[in-house]
């Protein structure tokens, strides 16, 4: 046969407790025993095709559910330890690498907080998520955008969609969010000087 194209999957995360499934894209070439490995060194679950049977390695025993059919491989009650790099291989008289997947698992974001302080009609708009904060400054309706990202892939933005502020805290694996009303600002507006 030809050249395998390897199927290089993740980039996202998984949020800790979930489950992921691991596929093989393509066809498999004619296999004896089908093996998928974590980083390496560890035989995850090993399946013999001729006699149907799928013996799986202890520390995976009540985590793992594989699909005969599709040769797939489901992870259940992600944990950190389990972040890594997965490939299935096949074995006839060597072992040929047939699909290959990073995963990363990942705690879920702790939900934001926003909060505000106000001088009249202008207003500071504080978004914080975790280690993350944001200040923004409304005038008015009018509350300026903002979006920080630190390394690791988290992300806090604030953002305006119709009358609602959005504080959004999210990581590759999950996301949460807190909402203001422009109505709560716009009364504080009210109560200052009047408009000309």
């Amino acid at each position: 046969g030809g050249p395998v194209d390897l199927f290089q999957g993740g980039g996202g995360g998984e949020p800790v407790g979930d489950s992921v499934q691991l596929d093989i894209q393509g066809s498999v070439p004619e296999f004896h025993d089908l093996l998928w490995i974590f980083n390496r060194t560890k035989v995850v679950l090993k399946y013999n095709k001729e006699e149907r049977q799928t013996k799986l390695y202890p520390a995976y025993k009540d985590r793992v559910e594989f699909n005969e059919g599709t040769y797939s491989l489901t992870l259940k009650n992600l944990q950190k330890a389990d972040s890594g790099l997965y490939e299935a291989n096949t074995s006839n008289s060597r072992l040929t690498a047939v699909a290959q997947h990073s995963l990363s698992v990942l705690d879920p974001v702790e939900a934001p907080v926003l909060s505000q302080s106000s001088d009249t009609c202008s207003i500071t708009l504080t978004c914080r998520g975790y280690f993350l904060s944001i200040r923004s400054s409304c005038y008015k309706n009018t509350c300026e955008e903002k979006e920080v990202t630190s390394p690791g892939g988290v992300t806090l933005s604030l953002s305006v969609r119709g009358s609602s502020i959005i504080c959004n805290y999210s990581n590759p694996a999950s996301w949460k969010e807190a909402v203001l009303e422009m109505g709560e600002l716009a009364q504080l507006c009210a109560n200052g000087a009047e408009d000309l």
